[in-house]
């Protein structure tokens, strides 16, 4: 009997989950397309850009939306059970409210790691088409941004560098500056036009040197080229200007792996990555707020009460998600708390009301 119930009770929150998805999609897809439909005709010069950037940010729209429609999916399939009342059936039967959620948990967690999958494969590689399809519109290298943009920095060890443009890759850099320190001093600028990585590493074409050490000539040295020992990589370089939401596991641990290296403190990098991992749960975590909120609504309220609980709940969910993350993107908490916490602390919330509503 669990197995058939199992089933039905899958079958019924997946056609929910359908439909809502694909509303709240459809509804993020229009939105983002008023918001960016000029600028898009703007640069690429035609109507007929809008069909790919609508495709081309389709996954991440997507990936965002998810949790959201997971919750309102399982507010709408267990009020359908309770209005028909099959909620009561199958009590009757000696099935217990628990067991019902329990056999939620299986299709719960494939979805959960579809999301993961799409956010972590799927999303980096739409936003990094879509990156190079404007750079390619604008005439500019990928990577390199607007008109106005400043460049990027990233930190060497005990060296600071600033790029004006990453290209091909990460594999060709332009406008090229280092500044070496000697403990907490400055002890030598190098600047040069453009860098190439290649088989016997990086190298630096013209080049210009100047020692800052007291005592020593402050006369500049210039060279034609230059090899550039560093432990920066083509993939370190390639991910540095891009979103950390938009890169995979794979991408943010290189900068995990690689404490020394990047344009962000450490914990910036421990913070999402964790935060990737705890993707798959947060479906789960979802199907947990919204059953104490579907039993109350039916003894409280009717359907648009308990909805609109959902959605403030929901919302609720993404102000402390955003805030924890960005506490811990600054190292002011811990990673782990800032990844884990919300998704923890949310479905602890939603188990211990519906053991209240419950009784046992």
């Amino acid at each position: 009997m669990i197995t058939t119930t199992g089933r039905y009770v899958s079958r019924t929150l997946l056609s929910h989950l359908a439909i809502t998805f694909i509303g709240f999609v459809a509804l993020l897809q229009i939105f983002d397309l008023l918001n960016s439909a000029d600028d898009v005709i703007q640069r690429h010069g035609s109507w007929a850009a809008i069909a790919p950037y609508a495709l081309l940010r389709l996954p991440e729209l997507a990936s965002f939306i998810l949790p959201f429609a997971m919750l309102i999916a399982t507010l709408l399939m267990l009020a359908k059970l309770a209005r028909s009342n099959e909620i009561m059936a199958l009590k009757s039967s000696g099935l217990s409210f628990y067991r019902l959620l329990l056999s939620l948990v299986p299709v719960t967690l494939v979805i959960g790691l579809l999301h993961f999958l799409v956010s972590d494969q799927i999303v980096p590689r739409t936003a990094q088409a879509l990156q190079e399809w404007d750079a390619a519109a604008d005439a500019k290298p990928a990577r390199q941004g607007k008109g106005d943009d400043p460049g990027v920095w990233v930190r060497d060890g005990s060296s600071f560098i600033h790029l004006d443009a990453i290209v091909a890759e990460g594999t060709e850099l332009r406008g090229v500056t280092i500044l070496d320190r000697n403990g907490n001093v400055l002890s030598r600028r190098v600047m040069a036009k453009h860098g190439v990585f290649g088989d016997t590493g990086w190298r630096l074409f013209d080049v210009q040197i100047l020692s800052l050490v007291e005592g020593d000539d402050r006369r500049p040295q210039q060279l034609a080229e230059m090899a550039w020992e560093t432990s920066l990589t083509p993939g370190h370089l390639a991910d540095l200007a891009a979103d950390p939401a938009k890169l995979s596991v794979a991408e943010v641990w290189r900068f995990v792996a690689s404490p020394d290296v990047g344009s962000r403190p450490v914990d910036f990098y421990e913070t999402w990555l964790l935060r990737k991992i705890a993707v798959p749960f947060v479906t789960l975590m979802m199907v947990l707020l919204a059953a104490p909120v579907a039993q109350g609504m039916q003894r409280h309220g009717g359907l648009g009460t308990g909805l609109a609980v959902g959605v403030g709940i929901g919302f609720l969910y993404f102000v402390a998600d955003g805030l924890l993350l960005a506490l811990g993107e600054i190292g002011t908490i811990p990673p782990v708390v800032a990844a884990w916490s919300p998704t923890v602390l949310f479905g602890a919330v939603g188990v211990s009301v519906l053991l209240k509503i419950e009784g046992y």
